[in-house]
């Protein structure tokens, strides 16, 4: 794995101005950086005081990693916190090579990962983000202390092949940033805000990434992903993503909750609460 680091912000500048639009007012010790793996420039966000381990946030498929600033403001007393946008994502430069599966995503998140230092890592993984997360865990399990789930993906394997097929064409098509913007606005629950910003993030999505993560979300065996993780995980779940498909019945020692939120992005509309949730299983590790 290349790995090289530019520091391109520290502290102020644009980074600093993208966090306090999103998050709240005060947020401003934000530093902004590229790390370069396998022909991608992903950016990279971290604040928050150095620790004895590294939180790093996974956003969603179609998404950007602005959408977890707010959450990273309130675990920032305390913990280092890191998130980065996912190749064609947000202002990280497409795939020239490699694809969009899993496993080159999961690597990049490796590359993300060693450009912090060697604490051990917890991951919190929103949504789609679920794959990336335990795919890092099968080669890395021994530097990770934990996953944190939010509201992850269902089972792929629970819809019928042919309806996948449609979806898979739909998305292919010319109006295949529309196609993933109305799904978006129909589970983003009622609040205005979330779905103007999940709708916005998916448009900075480029064309073979938006492709690319749901053919990998597609082709994934959820339960062949989680055999290979046995260590700390929790998932907070919205009731309406709690189906015979969620993945936490995959496992019978995951441990879980069902969130109030009505919405597939809790970490937008009650940032407060998904911040109090992720900190109470960071302390359970201790």
């Amino acid at each position: 794995m290349d790995v090289i680091i530019r520091a391109i912000v520290a502290g102020a500048g644009l980074a600093a101005l993208a966090f306090q639009s999103t998050a709240q007012e005060g947020a401003t010790n934000i530093e902004n950086k590229i790390v370069i793996n396998q022909s991608a420039n992903l950016s990279v966000y971290l604040t928050g005081p150095k620790s004895t381990h590294n939180v790093v946030f996974l956003h969603g498929d179609n998404a950007a990693a602005t959408q977890w600033f707010a959450v990273m403001e309130d675990l920032a007393d305390i913990h280092s916190v890191t998130v980065f946008d996912q190749r064609g994502h947000g202002s990280s430069s497409p795939a020239t090579s490699g694809g969009y599966d899993y496993e080159i995503r999961a690597d990049d998140l490796q590359a993300v990962v060693a450009s912090l230092g060697p604490q051990p890592v917890i991951l919190v993984a929103h949504s789609g983000s679920a794959g990336v997360a335990l795919e890092y865990a099968k080669t890395h399990a021994a530097s990770l202390s934990g996953i944190y789930f939010l509201d992850p993906a269902s089972d792929p394997r629970a819809m019928p092949d042919d309806m996948r097929q449609g979806v898979m064409d739909a998305i292919r098509s010319e109006n295949g940033l529309g196609i993933v913007q109305g799904y978006f606005t129909s589970i983003a629950g009622q609040n205005p805000k979330t779905i103007e910003i999940v709708t916005n993030d998916a448009a900075k999505v480029v064309r073979d990434a938006r492709i690319g993560v749901a053919q990998a979300l597609f082709d994934w065996n959820p339960d062949i992903a989680m055999s290979h993780w046995a260590g700390p995980t929790f998932m907070a779940i919205t009731s309406v993503n709690d189906t015979p498909a969620a993945i936490r019945l995959l496992s019978e020692t995951v441990e879980y909750n069902i969130l109030s939120t009505e919405g597939h992005w809790p970490h937008l509309d009650t940032p407060e609460i998904v911040a109090q949730s992720i900190r109470s299983f960071i302390d359970s590790l201790s």
